[in-house]
């Protein structure tokens, strides 16, 4: 697959009048001259050796085979008597249809073959010189492929699938003039189309044009921001205008590898049909993952199941039909599936961070945490498990090992701030208040924007039990400056602890309400009776020396807890 565009997987129509009987909409149909026209000699089809293929596809195309010989009268190359045989259309579509499914398996020979009869015999029918054009292209005939682009655009002059593959066969091909005005004409049927913008940009690169490459790159990577492969194209385009640092930017985030990552996607209805044509798991597969892409989440878990029932051993189709069931609601289904996933496969790593989630969620932690270290054991290069590990460690008290995970969260990815933040709490949960003092300050300089990490290290200044760690003048500062900006409770609680902990007893009390206040308006009824105790250290003119409390949110991070979430669907 050459790059920057794949068919079919994100497709938005499906193919009318396949396999029916009829015309797809949109083609000429036979005149009755045409019709009266003597029969073309047809190529020869036979059935290639299907042992390879899942026993649902095999049945499929033994069927289309099957329909295409009872509508034919003569098999081989045949120059067929029009009086005897069937109907044109019919025989042609199928042929067409035979042809669809064949592409479809990767049997190109034979597919091109069917589709080659399916033409001559409608010439005018828009689907096969279209899908000849695909099946060319894959198989690196350029030239082939442009001249059956071709004639489908002569059949349908406004097509725009068909006018974006000829503007990329001709990038290919060396002649950016030419694909430039194919793509001119897309985009004024499609003005926003990510694909056209971004062919139109690379024609223009090939060009030299390099603005009007970048301006469109630009637009292209703006309506799809995930589709990374436009980065490459975008440092080419500004290497030309010689903008060095925007070059090595995108070349940074595109990795330097030509044709990789995400791709832009073009609506293409007849190839998303060749897609989705055989009755196959990876077919259901493909169809469950459009329907995810669109939040479909009902139509993907049926699309799954169907491929789970074709085949009931494949555990990455269980684990796709868990996360629908799951977007779903049905967490407990979702966990059927995960559990048979990892029988199926022991290793596999995704299952068993799913299941882990949502034992977390149902409160079952222990769980939760047996799953993760088994899916990190599976894949040690998973921060995120790491990360979800770490804090459920934590979250059970279990201190030294959450360091530890923390610790390879951070080898694995040094900027994660939630790490860093986990790791300095697990220090104070274990009293060793000098190296979370020293780990909160690193995580200021590299988390300058977020507002936790100096209200901790303000109240780790200002209530730590060790003498050593507190400075009230540094915890007063810090406290301040967050308050000019983030009038929360935590941070007015904070900047009561650095009152206390100079003297000012009067201000103390003041924010300790203030706390307070806010905690109540914001219906936290609970929080707001905990700060009472230190209220009542201020009125006594005494500091505070507990940062946190050990039920604090800071010291038990994790999802809400849904009880019943897991549990057994009630019987009918």
């Amino acid at each position: 697959m050459k790059r920057g565009l794949v068919t079919g997987l994100v497709a938005v129509f499906l193919l009318p009048g396949v396999g029916n009987g009829r015309a797809a909409p949109g083609t000429i149909g036979l005149t009755a001259a045409s019709q009266a026209a003597a029969e073309p000699t047809l190529l020869s089809v036979v059935l290639p050796d299907l042992d390879g293929m899942h026993p649902s596809v095999q049945e499929q195309l033994r069927e289309a085979y099957a329909s295409l010989m009872a509508v034919q009268s003569v098999g081989g190359v045949a120059r067929l008597d029009q009086a005897s045989s069937p109907g044109r259309v019919e025989r042609s579509d199928a042929y067409g249809q035979l042809g669809i499914l064949l592409m479809a398996g990767q049997y190109l020979d034979v597919a091109e073959r069917c589709l080659q009869n399916a033409r001559r015999l409608v010439p005018n029918d828009f689907r096969w010189p279209y899908y000849l054009g695909h099946l060319l292209l894959r198989n690196g005939d350029l030239p082939g492929a442009v001249e059956s682009f071709g004639r489908a655009l002569e059949i349908r002059p406004d097509d725009l699938a068909a006018l974006v593959w000829l503007g990329y066969v001709h990038i290919d091909l060396g002649q950016p003039d030419t694909a430039d005005s194919f793509l001119t004409r897309a985009r004024v049927l499609s003005p926003d189309t990510a694909a056209v913008l971004f062919h139109l940009g690379r024609a223009a690169t090939a060009n030299r044009d390099y603005l009007s490459a970048v301006e469109h790159l630009e637009r292209a990577l703006e309506l799809t921001p995930a589709a990374t492969v436009i980065h490459y194209s975008l440092a080419m385009a500004y290497r030309g205008l010689g903008e060095m640092d925007k070059a090595r930017y995108y070349l940074a985030r595109d990795g330097g590898r030509v044709g990789t990552g995400v791709t832009v996607t073009l609506p293409d209805p007849l190839m998303a049909a060749v897609s989705t044509a055989l009755r196959s798991p990876q077919a259901y597969r493909d169809l469950g993952i459009q329907a995810g892409a669109r939040g479909h989440w009902p139509e993907a878990a049926t699309q799954f199941q169907k491929g789970v029932e074709l085949a009931p051993e494949d555990p990455v189709l269980r684990f796709n039909l868990a996360v629908s069931l799951n977007r779903m609601g049905d967490a407990r289904a979702a966990l059927d599936q995960l559990e048979e996933a990892v029988r199926l496969n022991p290793q596999m790593a995704s299952a068993l961070s799913m299941m882990g989630a949502l034992f977390e969620r149902s409160g079952r932690d222990q769980e939760a945490i047996d799953r993760y270290t088994r899916a990190v054991i599976q894949d040690p290069g998973r921060a995120e498990v790491h990360l979800r590990l770490a804090d459920a460690l934590r979250r059970t008290d279990q201190l030294d090992a959450s360091l530890s995970s923390y610790q390879r969260v951070l080898a694995l990815d040094p900027d994660e701030g939630d790490a860093r933040f986990g790791e300095a709490m697990a220090l104070v949960r274990l009293t060793r208040y000098v190296e979370a003092r020293e780990r909160l300050r690193v995580a200021m300089d590299l988390h300058p924007e977020e507002p936790a990490f100096p209200n901790a290290l303000a109240r780790l200044l200002a209530a730590s039990p060790d003498a050593l760690v507190r400075d009230g003048e540094q915890a007063l500062e810090l406290a301040q400056a967050l308050a000019e900006e983030h009038r929360t409770t935590a941070v007015a609680e904070t900047t009561a602890m650095a009152f206390a902990e100079l003297g000012r007893f009067t201000e103390a009390v003041e924010w300790q309400r203030l706390a307070m206040s806010v905690a109540a308006e914001a219906g936290q009824t609970e929080a707001a009776q905990q700060m009472a105790t230190n209220l009542s250290f201020y009125q006594r003119r005494e500091p505070c020396r507990t940062p946190w409390r050990d039920d604090a949110p800071e010291h038990r991070p994790g999802p809400i807890v849904v009880p019943g979430l897991l549990a057994p669907a009630a019987p009918f």
